[in-house]
């Protein structure tokens, strides 16, 4: 996992790995601007070799767009291990369990369907419990 000050994601990074999330295969730079217009081709190769640095996303593959050869780039980290580790790093940085129990409930508080939730809690628990 990574340390607290490389997983929290900038809102741009966010909005470049949520176009990448959402789109499920490698994309080029200038294809996520057609997905997110409020970026610019220039924040996204900006953000995008961020990205490579911290190791959010690889270059999956060398293609061909129009008449020059573009780099296309793929996520490395799921949208729930970025959740599980910005929950654990930025929010829950300390363990403590108060603070979790009620960020829980205030998601159950939240949440449309309680019954349906409540089956799918009683299910996941019943799978983590030891044997």
């Amino acid at each position: 996992m990574k340390k607290k000050a490389e997983i929290a994601l900038s809102k741009r990074e966010l909005d470049v790995m949520n176009v990448l999330w959402a789109e499920g295969k490698p994309m080029i730079a200038s294809e996520i601007p057609e997905r997110k217009p409020g970026l610019s081709i220039n924040t996204v190769q900006a953000v995008l070799k961020k990205l490579l640095k911290r190791e959010f996303i690889e270059v999956a593959k060398i293609v061909q767009s129009g008449t020059v050869l573009s780099r296309s780039y793929a996520p490395i980290i799921t949208p729930a291990e970025y959740a599980v580790g910005y929950m654990t790093t930025e929010v829950f940085p300390f363990g403590k369990s108060i603070a979790k129990m009620g960020f829980l409930s205030a998601l159950f508080d939240s949440a449309d369907n309680d019954s349906e939730l409540i089956e799918e809690l009683e299910k996941f628990i019943q799978e983590k419990k030891p044997r």
